[in-house]
């Protein structure tokens, strides 16, 4: 992405529609390339995908501390059964959006991403 991005945004889970299935992950942060009144867009992959800003939590600066994500036992999983399952709890690093198993229940208060490096504070009170 060549500018700077407007903010860095999260889709409220609740609110994802079939539509961004795929492409907008539960507990990443996205940057904002143009924001309106009723809708932002958002890089994803490299894409751009215009979404309702009732959907996103918006925010000046992309986040340092890790997202924790809870899912349901109702969730869809893809990976389940596979060696990329991390389980129906897990960590969303804030720079990569790689995810973070928390083996047994246990969500550590640091983490660090074996993908880029990056290590911080696991929210666990900010789940995504």
């Amino acid at each position: 992405m060549e500018d700077q991005p407007l903010g860095w945004a999260r889709v409220w889970y609740a609110l994802k529609r079939e539509e961004d299935e795929g492409l907008l992950r539960q507990g990443a942060w996205y940057p904002v390339v143009s924001s309106g009144v009723t809708r932002a867009v958002v890089e994803v992959s490299g894409q751009r995908v215009t979404v309702p800003q009732e959907a996103l939590e918006v925010r000046n600066k992309r986040p340092e501390k890790f997202t924790v994500v809870y899912r349901t036992r109702e969730d869809p999983n893809p990976a389940r059964g596979t060696r990329a399952d991390v389980g129906r709890r897990y960590g969303v690093c804030p720079v990569c959006a790689t995810r973070l198993p928390f083996r047994n229940n246990v969500i550590p208060p640091v983490a660090t991403c074996k993908q880029c490096g990056h290590q911080g504070i696991v929210a666990w009170w900010e789940t995504g």
